[in-house]
This record gives structure tokens, sequence and C-alpha cells, in this order.
């Protein structure tokens, strides 16, 4: 095959115009851009409101009803539950290789079997939690000296035109209260009119309702038929009939003080010392992280036209940036690599020899890019930093071969022969030699939590890399030595090529053979240097001087508070923890000390 394609220009740059145009549709069709990995976090999380609840009154009434019922569920291997005003959530760990929409189903099943649950309580949500829907690209903050209530209209229009916007399907709003409508009955006027709490409870659960009709068929189609009663406002609440006589009604406006407000608790927002409401922006499926991005700062762009003066978007936090810097690295690496093997190569062997070995790089890369789909990889800081660690180790398999046959040209063998017979020698050592470094790469599959997110994304960038590199070189690269040419000029450039061939020639002859000559007759020598270096080595490592990051200058700072009411009750499921907290939490995350002026207040109080 190697002889065939060598001898078949034609085929061999059909063959790499093929992976090149490939490779380049799949990444821009089919491989997601992203900022981090999907992360897989083996919890299915369990939430259930009751309104108006304390802490300990949630725990009663849930908490402790929804862990009984849990008791002997298997594949649970920890379980925290979490009990505050009003809402209780369980967060229930599974063990390795445990079927999360299984045990999901299975936990939903042991719930629906409680009915000690309070009328108060809303249905319980049991669902397996995806990093896509909590990982904003970025965020808008909504600033503006309006009422709460003008502010939160302002910030829904925001959500809904980001949401009309192409490749944008996520956008949610943060830091506002949820709306509630609270009804507060006058007990003098129930008295003067003869009624009762349960008279109000009645009259809006049979008023403000929307019923079905039926349908009715006829020759021009079918007519769905329903009531629609169902109140929205504190408007339409007070337009409910308490009771009716005589062509008189009692409104429950009448007899109650109707708030079309928000749920209990403040909180307080601000950007820039400005009142504001948070729009993060999500990516969803296939959609792109740099389309996102680019997308909302075109609408910020424009929100002048939008909206009046007096009404502030500011892009706040992006983490597009991140990967942004990650393609900008991985391009300087690439042109930064082609130039240095380029004048390295061009110095010491030929430079048309160079130019056909760089060009094996992007040729590799895009082979790799036509399995990411396959292995269900995105485009994210950590399968590109996969493409940066390869970059390195792309081009060697290309280099040995091509030096072995440019030596064997220079020895007078013709052109095609030399391609081919000097990719015949090497094509063991250089095969074994790729995979040796793909077989180093594949424990990073092995490994588990988040971190085993990050790793996993390596081994399936590096492996496709070598292969398509071994192609290249040994079907791609041969048919286009062939047409090298041993002798050259008798210029500047060629004498100043022979005098550094002639100079390394030298220092191979004195120098690194008698070197090697030594190593290999006193081998218990060098072993035993190579094992004092390791020892001290690990003595460095284990002294405390090293470290696995460096310490640095973290940009946001971030502060949570919360007040336990009670301590941690023993389960009697095991690995299992409980507490509740009669607030949610305070945290002020800010640009610290190097911060521009830009900072947020954000808090349950």
């Amino acid at each position: 095959m190697i002889r065939w394609f060598t001898e078949n220009g034609i085929a061999a740059n059909f063959l790499m115009l093929g992976i090149l145009v490939a490779g380049a549709l799949t990444a821009v069709n089919h491989v997601p851009l992203e900022v981090t990995p999907a992360l897989s976090w083996d919890t299915v999380m369990t939430t259930m409101t009751y309104r108006g609840a304390t802490a300990k009154g949630v725990e009663r009434a849930i908490l402790i009803p929804i862990e009984e019922s849990l008791e002997g569920v298997e594949g649970i291997r920890h379980m925290h539950a979490d009990g505050m005003r009003g809402l209780a959530k369980f967060y229930l760990n599974a063990e390795p290789g445990v079927d999360l929409r299984e045990l999901m189903d299975e936990v939903k099943a042991r719930i629906d079997t409680i009915t000690t649950f309070p009328a108060e309580t809303e249905p319980p949500r049991v669902f397996v939690p995806e990093s896509a829907n909590y990982r904003e690209i970025l965020k808008i903050s909504v600033m503006g000296d309006l009422s709460t209530h003008d502010l939160r209209k302002v910030t829904r229009r925001v959500q809904q035109d980001l949401l009309e916007l192409s490749g944008i399907s996520r956008a949610i709003v943060r830091g506002a209260n949820d709306y509630e409508i609270s009804v507060e009955a006058d007990t003098e006027k129930l008295l003067a009119f003869h009624l009762s709490f349960q008279d109000l409870a009645d009259s809006i659960r049979g008023f403000s309702i929307d019923l079905p009709a039926g349908a009715i068929e006829s020759d021009s189609g079918t007519f769905i038929i329903r009531t629609r009663g169902q109140a929205y406002s504190g408007d339409e609440f007070a337009q409910i009939p308490i009771r009716s006589a005589n062509g008189a009604e009692v409104l429950l406006g009448e007899v109650a003080t109707i708030h079309d407000g928000f749920t209990e608790g403040q909180q307080k927002l601000e950007f820039n010392g400005k009142p504001c409401l948070m729009v993060p922006v999500m990516r969803v499926g296939s959609e792109s992280a740099l389309q996102v991005s680019n997308q909302v700062r075109k609408y910020i762009r424009t929100a002048n036209t939008r909206f009046p003066d007096g009404i502030e978007l500011i892009l706040w936090d992006d983490a597009s940036n991140t990967i942004r810097q990650r393609l900008s690295t991985l391009g300087w690496s690439m042109l930064q690599g082609g130039v240095l093997v380029m004048i390295i190569l061009g110095v010491f062997i030929r430079p048309a020899l160079a130019f056909w070995i760089v060009i094996g790089v992007p040729v590799s890369f895009a082979g790799a890019a036509l399995f990411m789909p396959w292995f269900d990889i995105t485009a994210n800081v950590m399968s590109l930093f996969g493409f940066i660690i390869v970059l390195g180790i792309v081009v060697d398999d290309a280099i040995v071969t091509g030096e072995n046959v440019y030596s064997k040209m220079r020895a007078g063998m013709p052109p095609l022969e030399a391609a081919v017979q000097g990719t015949h020698e090497v094509a063991t050592p250089v095969t074994f030699g790729a995979l040796t470094t793909v077989v180093a790469f594949i424990p990073l599959l092995f490994f588990d939590g988040t971190w085993g997110d990050f790793a996993k994304q390596i081994p399936p960038v590096v492996a496709p890399v070598l292969l398509f590199s071994l192609i290249e070189s040994k079907l791609i690269l041969p048919a286009h030595l062939k047409h090298l040419r041993p002798q050259t000029g008798s210029g500047f450039f060629s004498r100043f090529q022979a005098g550094i061939a002639t100079g390394l020639e030298g220092f191979i002859a004195r120098v690194y053979q008698p070197t090697l000559r030594w190593a290999v007759q006193y081998r218990g020598t060098v072993l035993a240097v190579f094992i004092a270096m390791a020892l001290v080595m690990a003595g460095y490592c284990r002294g405390g001087v090293w470290v696995s990051f460096p310490s640095r200058l973290r940009t946001p700072a971030a502060s949570v508070l919360c007040l336990i009411c009670r301590t941690t009750r023993p389960s009697k499921l095991p690995n299992a923890t409980w507490t509740a907290f009669p607030m949610r939490w305070i945290s002020w995350p800010k640009n610290s000390l190097t911060r521009a002026p830009g900072s947020q207040l954000w808090g349950t109080y």
C-alpha cells in the first residue's frame, strides 16, 4: 500500500484533501463548542415546596417521611437533605455503575407512596440534574432605578428577547422573588356576612379554575369547549363571588385584602450600586458557546434602541473568554510549532521536506475532528488542551520518516525507491512509537468523579491525532517526498546549510557517540544516577515544597453564610446527613483587589 500511494500521487492528494475537508466540515457542523465538558454528578435530586412552613415544619412534614421511605433503596451511596423555610431538598449520590434513571424511578415510586404530606405542599420533583442547566455561559445585569415590578417586567422582556435569538435556547431570571398572590381575610366583615375561612377557600377553588367541557363534531371540524375562569392577577381574584342572593353578590375583594406581589423574604441584588436582576444564559445541546456570547453581545450593543433611558444592560462573567483564549493558544502553538519545524528542518535537511512535514499537523487534527462526534467529545477547554499536548508529538513520525527517506536519496538511491524503502524501514518502530504514546494516555479514561469528566476528554483526542499522523506519514508523505532532489545549489544558503550539517555530524562523532558508549559500558552507574535523581525528586515533593497547583490571586471572591437552626441529626440511612436552614444563603461574588467598579450583592434575608 505504501508503494501504491507513493506511485499514485493523485490518490495521496485526494486522501489528504478528503481528510482536511471532512474534518473541517465535521468540526464546524457537528462538534459543539462549549466551555467545560458535561459533568456526571451521579446524583438524583428531589425538591418539594411547602409554602409558609418553617425549617422545623419542613423537617417533620417532608424530610423525615421521605428519609424513612427511602430506607432499603439499593444504589444510594450518600444522602444529603436540606430543610429550609418553605423548601426541602434531597441530594442522593449513587453508587458507581448505578443506572441513574432506574434509581430516579425507584425514588419517585417510594415517595409517591407517602400519604401524609400536608395539603399545602406541592408535588415533589425528582430529577437527574445536568451540569448544562447550572453552568451559564455569561450573565446580563439589567439595572435601573425602577420599582420591583417594573424591573421584573424589563428583565422578563430581556429574557424573552434572548430566547428569540438564533442559537440561544435557555435563559433564566435570577435574583427576584417569585410572584405570589396572598388573600388576607377581614374577620369583622366575615362575621357580618356570616362567612367562614372555609367559604373563602371553597369559592377560590370553585371559581378560579379552567375546566374542559368536551368537544363538538361538525362538518367544518372539531370545536373544543372549555370554561376559562382561572384568575391570574389580584384584580381578577377580587372579583370572585363568595355568596350571591337576589341578584346581589359578595365578592372576595369586599371581605379580604388581596396582595398581588412576591413571595416572602427580601432579596437584594445590586450591580455598580444600582438595583438589578441577572439573566444567566446557558448553552443547550449542540449550541456554540461563542455563538451564544456573540449574539448576547450584539443584543446588548443595540439595547438602547429597545429600552428607554435609565435602563442599562451590562455583560458580566463571560465564561466564553476561556474557550476563546484556549483556541488562541492552540492557534498560536500551531503557528509557532510550524515555524520552528520549518526553520530547524530547513536548516538541517531541506525546506521542501520541512513544508510537507508541517502539512501533516492540520491533516492529523482534521482526522481527529472526524471522530469527535463518534466519541461524544465537544470542543471544550480540556479537549483543546489535548490538541495542545499532542501538538509536539504529532510530527515525530513524519520527521523520522522524512529524514530516513532523505538519507537514502543522499546515498544515491532514486527518489521513488528512496521514498518507498525509507518509509518501509521505519514503519514498524514509528508505528509502535505512536501506539505506545496512545497507550500512555489510556489510564485517563478510568478516572472517577469530576476529575474523570475532565480527564476523559484527552485520550479520544490524542489517539486519533496520532493514528492519522501515521496514515499521513505512511501514505501521503512519501508521495510528496519522491519529488525531492538531494542535490543542493552553491549559493549562500546551501553553504550555510552544509556548515550546520557538518557541525552537527562533528558533535555526534566527538561528543554524543563517546558518551553513549560510556553509558552502555557503565550502565550500573547510569542506573544508580537516575535512581538517585528519582529519590531527590520524591523527597522534594514530600517535603512540602512542591504543590499541585500554584497559588494565585483569584479575581472572584465569594462568601456564604448559613444559620443552622438544628444540629445534624442521625439518619437511619448509611452515610446520610440532614441539616435545616432558616435562610438559604447569602453570597456576594465580586472582583476583588484588582477588579473593575462592577460588583454584585445577592442574598435572602
